[in-house]
């Protein structure tokens, strides 16, 4: 295959880097916005006293737990095939641009289609959900071309932490709409489809410097003419296997994001449904969220560069099982908030220290297969998490005790990273895929 670039990491122009954080700056404006307003207007607009036949006869947070829950496994479906092609071709920019662009516009699409269409509806936030997913693979499989080493680990800290801020501003701008919706004859639904309508919009054009960045092309790799695009599937992730550190870590990782990403998406219908806090209230303590999540971002990332990131994932594995326990045990508004400052202390920072380690151990030819299968399996234990903590909730009618399966599924991929992996047996200053196997 024919190679279009020499670059290494140490060439791209600090421009490019800043393309690359831009990206979690623009995509977080629709994280975000979906466990705020979006699971208001789902939960409190769309299904609110809907008849039976119109919301199937489930509460809203029911059909929230599992409108994300089937995103989940329309991301598991889709990632495989498209990782495995955008390695073939060396095609992660066209890939990516691809997710945001469907996934900007399924948003702005939601500020177009009537209330009274709850299942266009449902369909356009997991399509846009599902891009989400498919944006932040190609996201990281760009992180190796532009990053090795310590570098890789700053550079994650800093997407994340420009990803909280670039949230926070998204939805204090919505939430400015919504808040003065009568200065401009809006009602409560068709404010929030106007937020949806900029979300789109700040979620593609904050994308288009990342979308330009100027990188080295991984190591030529090529399959025989008459080879099958299944079969090129199959060798793309045959290859990861030959990588003896790079699957017991993906295991463990599938595990904690999963268990990671349910409860952020969950954390909103905890919030409105046990502490009856309305979408204004929701929407300030996300804020707060935001705010803290910001410099804890950037702290673990530092902490990662200066004691190793086995160290920081176990700091970061400690604040989540706290922020875990308290959730199920919390009583009032007040304990809420201090659970919501725990979280976003080590919110980002786990994701960050994974995604930099997975940065040093995938080969780089292979980048997006090794990110699309974290993301695959983190989507489907993340489905599964989610299918169980909808049961959970419709059985008991209260959403923290679903936080016990999350639970439980973090404390399991804790488990098999101690047990199968060693995150600093990596030197901080190695290449991506210099080196196969122990």
């Amino acid at each position: 295959m024919k190679q279009t670039s020499t670059k290494t990491p140490s060439d791209i122009h600090w421009t490019g880097k800043l393309g690359w954080i831009l990206l979690d700056w623009a995509a977080s404006a629709f994280s975000t916005i979906s466990i705020t307003l979006l699971v208001a207007y789902i939960e409190k607009v769309v299904f609110l006293d809907s008849p039976s036949e119109v919301s199937w006869g489930l509460p809203g947070g029911v059909i929230w737990a599992w409108t994300l829950a089937a995103s989940m496994l329309a991301s598991a479906i889709a990632i495989p095939s498209m990782a495995s092609w955008a390695d073939r071709h060396q095609a992660q920019r066209r890939a990516l641009a691809a997710s945001v662009l469907t996934g900007s516009l399924s948003c702005m699409l939601l500020g177009c289609v009537p209330t009274s269409e709850p299942a266009v509806i449902i369909f356009l936030v997991a399509l846009a959900t599902t891009a989400f997913d498919l944006a932040a693979v190609f996201t990281g499989s760009i992180l190796p071309q532009i990053a090795t080493g310590s570098d890789a680990d700053k550079l994650s800290a800093s997407g994340f932490a420009a990803g909280y801020a670039g949230g926070a501003t998204a939805l204090i701008l919505a939430t400015w709409i919504v808040s003065n919706r009568e200065q401009f004859n809006l009602d409560m639904p068709r404010s929030l489809q106007i937020a949806f309508l900029l979300t789109g919009g700040w979620w593609f054009i904050f994308s288009l410097p990342g979308l330009l960045i100027r990188t080295r092309a991984p190591r030529s790799f090529s399959l025989e003419p008459n080879t099958a695009a299944h079969q090129s599937f199959l060798v793309s992730y045959r290859e990861l296997f030959r990588f003896q550190k790079l699957i017991p870590f993906i295991a463990a990782a599938v595990l904690i994001l999963g268990a990671v990403q349910t409860t952020i998406s969950q954390l909103s219908s905890i919030a409105m449904e046990e502490f009856a806090l309305q979408p204004q209230d929701l929407v300030r303590l996300v804020l707060l969220v935001q705010a803290v999540a910001l410099p804890g971002a950037l702290l673990v990332g530092w902490f990662s560069t200066r004691c190793g990131r086995k160290a920081a994932l176990t700091a970061c594995l400690i604040g989540w099982t706290l922020v875990l326990v308290a959730a199920v045990i919390v009583q009032n508004v007040s304990q809420l908030y201090g659970v919501a400052i725990i979280l976003a202390l080590v919110l980002g920072g786990i994701q960050s220290v994974i995604r930099a380690h997975l940065a040093s151990l995938a080969p780089l030819q292979h980048s997006a297969a090794a990110f699309g299968l974290m993301q695959v399996g983190a989507k489907l234990t993340g489905c599964i998490a989610s299918l169980l903590f909808g049961v959970v909730y419709a059985a008991t009618n209260h959403p923290r005790f679903g936080v016990i399966v999350l639970l439980v599924q973090l404390l399991l991929g804790w488990w098999w990273l101690a047990r199968r992996c060693n995150p600093c047996e990596i030197p901080l200053e190695s290449t991506s895929g210099s080196s196969k196997g122990f």
